[in-house]
């Protein structure tokens, strides 16, 4: 257990880059879906070679071309970004060309119904994805642009990804089949619908805390590093006063926050509330 834990994140990284080929190999590719961002850019490039040199590749070619394509976006995230961000993509993107190259891509669908397939694709390369982002990873690609994009301007990942497809899918309804173009439109929304639910770090949550131990807001604020907003209240049953206090951190951070609240004061009172709106100064910590 104490293996796993330590390379918890690099188990993450590995576990979510092979579900995220896996859902394009088995869910997508049978129906001729293209997934978007610079993996449909991959299998694109992967049909249109086929096509006019009329030959059939004995392996997919896809990740190999997803890779090729990544280089400029990883000189971006090697000046741009962290260290360790651009070297957890890096073993993402090699896990993805590896799967994608061994994965078999099916000739029949594993289910008759393209839009259960769909869905079973968001669902499964969603949530490889949001596990890539836990490790404060990506997966490639478009990702990279859209986790910049929400360090520095609040627009979440999801929606990045849509805009940014908007413009693949054209292409695809030009050259190929309008229903073809259909279907990917649909699994890219479904797409980013569930990864927006499941990416934890691009979630701000409030806790609002009441503890008598007036210590409590400068050791949690020392630990967490967030801004805190404290004041004096009064329990009108007891009577007693206490201390109030509110941070907003990220999702993934609340369980973090709760441990060293409990550790300080075991009998301390939190609201934790989702679903909010921030703006101004908040630090999205997604890498």
């Amino acid at each position: 257990m104490v293996l796993i834990h330590k390379y918890r994140s690099f188990i993450y990284i590995i576990c979510g880059s092979f579900l995220f080929a896996l859902s394009v190999n088995l869910f997508l590719v049978p129906f001729h879906i293209y997934n978007g961002g610079v993996v449909g850019i991959a299998q694109l490039t992967k049909d249109l070679i086929e096509h006019f040199l009329n030959i059939k590749f004995t392996f997919n070619l896809t990740g190999v071309i997803n890779f090729v394509l990544n280089i400029p976006l990883f000189i971006f995230a090697y000046r741009k970004m962290s260290r360790r961000f651009f070297f957890s993509t890096f073993i993402s993107l090699v896990t993805q060309t590896i799967a994608f190259t061994v994965i078999p891509t099916l000739s029949k669908p594993l289910v008759d119904n393209v839009l259960v397939s769909i869905i079973a694709a968001g669902l499964v390369g969603a949530y490889g994805c949001s596990l890539i982002f836990k490790a404060k990873s990506s997966s490639g690609g478009m990702d990279i642009i859209g986790i910049y994009q929400s360090m520095k301007n609040n627009s979440s990942v999801g929606k990045t990804y849509m805009i940014v497809n908007a413009f693949i899918y054209f292409i695809c309804a030009l050259v190929y089949e309008f229903q073809i173009a259909l279907y990917s439109v649909i699994y890219a929304a479904v797409f980013a619908f569930i990864l927006d639910r499941l990416h934890v770090s691009n979630i701000e949550v409030s806790i609002m805390v009441f503890s008598k131990n007036k210590d409590l807001k400068k050791h949690l604020m020392s630990l967490v590093k967030r801004g805190i907003t404290s004041w004096e209240g009064i329990g009108l049953y007891t009577g007693e006063s206490t201390d109030v206090f509110i941070t907003v951190v990220d999702k993934s951070e609340v369980a973090y926050v709760k441990r060293i609240i409990r550790q300080f004061d075991q009998k301390a009172f939190m609201i934790v509330s989702e679903n909010l709106t921030v703006d101004g100064g908040f630090e999205k910590r997604l890498i």
